[in-house]
């Protein structure tokens, strides 16, 4: 029996040698990336530089 992992993993192989995905692909890719679990965050960093007044 397949695991939705392993379902994934291999619509991500197809998908990267370049066989587009049908609806049911892209809703499984869809739905296992939304529910992955997020280990990272997103961050908007901006630089200011210090200005030398003379």
């Amino acid at each position: 029996m397949a695991t939705v992992k392993g379902l994934y993993d291999l619509i991500k192989k197809e998908q990267a040698e370049g066989i587009e995905l049908h609806p049911f692909e892209q809703s499984i890719v869809d739905a296992y990336e939304a529910d992955e679990s997020k280990t990272t965050k997103e961050a908007h960093v901006s630089f200011v530089e210090k200005k030398e007044n003379d």
